[in-house]
């Protein structure tokens, strides 16, 4: 199994902008040194003032703290981490296409695929929260078909520099897109998100698919779903790579709304035993959100996990 480092978290215990820029910078080379095998940012634009009110199961009293929305924009996130680092791989966890230009974009994410020698793993998805669209000005109830649209014109813009065809009726007609990817023919792209969409867009585009906060049990059976799409799209499930995102938390126990030990918290022995159960359930990559509540915590948790866990 490989293991990545997600830097911008919800878990993240840096808010503000001086704060976070330390923690990333300091998470990305130390996990770099440790011999993790990439670095993960998140993808927010702007959210509601009131988000504990609004969704208090995910950020209510004693949940996730509102501010861990705070993050910085993903593109530029990492190229600053590529600055910063030599060799790890870079990923997004996930961009929400449905609030980007395509144009831009692309020639975003190609410059950064170049610049940073080929490092890039682009992890999508179409977005969940409604108010945040809105503020975008982007429809909510396309997300999907504009996620696949833009997937689509990304792909093709690597291996033609001649622009497609957008579907913003934008004049593109003779257009030439600079630069192409480094990586041919494209950079792996990961398809993040538990839904039957997620999974339908993983089968059809998917190099990777990046779960989020399930347990084995679930993930395993999500991994059936997406095996039986597979077949039904003549594809193998051997070609596309099993990831999760999750948080591990070592020496602290975290719990659900069960009280059930929340998988990959508390002793080492447990989550030992949790990444040898997920394995078993077919995962190949986790994607770590490391918890503490400071950077020299996370720090010393990411080489704890480390020495303990990679081989």
């Amino acid at each position: 199994m490989n293991f990545g480092i997600a830097v911008t978290t919800s878990v993240t215990p840096a808010v503000t902008e001086l704060h976070q820029k330390e923690y990333i910078e300091r998470v990305s080379t130390v996990s770099e040194l440790a011999g993790f095998d990439s670095i993960w940012v998140s993808d927010r634009t702007v959210y509601p003032a009131d988000l504990s009110d609004r969704y208090p199961t995910q950020f209510g009293p004693g949940r996730n703290d509102p501010k861990t929305q705070n993050v910085m924009e993903a593109i530029t996130t990492l190229a600053f981490v590529a600055g910063a680092t030599t060799s790890i791989k870079l990923g997004t966890s996930v961009l929400v296409l449905p609030f980007r230009d395509a144009i831009l974009n692309t020639k975003m994410i190609s410059t950064l695929d170049v610049l940073s020698g080929g490092r890039l793993i682009l992890g999508i998805g179409s977005g969940w929260m409604q108010e945040e669209f809105e503020a975008m000005g982007s429809d909510y109830r396309l997300r999907g078909k504009v996620t696949d649209d833009q997937l689509e014109f990304f792909l093709n813009s690597c291996t033609s520099q001649l622009v497609p065809e957008t579907s913003n009726h934008a004049d593109t007609t003779r257009m030439t897109l600079f630069p192409q990817t480094l990586q041919k023919p494209h950079p792996p792209i990961w398809i993040g998100g538990n839904s039957k969409a997620s999974l339908l867009r993983t089968a059809r585009f998917g190099d990777g698919w990046h779960a989020i906060r399930l347990s084995p049990k679930e993930l395993r059976d999500r991994k059936m779903v997406l095996s039986n799409l597979c077949k039904d799209s003549e594809r193998e499930i051997s070609e596309i790579v099993i990831s999760l995102r999750a948080t591990v938390s070592i020496g602290e126990c975290l719990y659900n709304e069960s009280g059930e030990r929340m998988p990959l918290t508390g002793s080492l022995d447990q989550i030992k035993n949790d990444i040898n159960n997920y394995q078993d359930c077919g995962l190949d990559y986790l994607v770590i959100s490391m918890a503490g509540d400071s950077i020299n915590k996370v720090v010393d948790s990411v080489n704890l996990f480390s020495a303990n866990f990679l081989e």
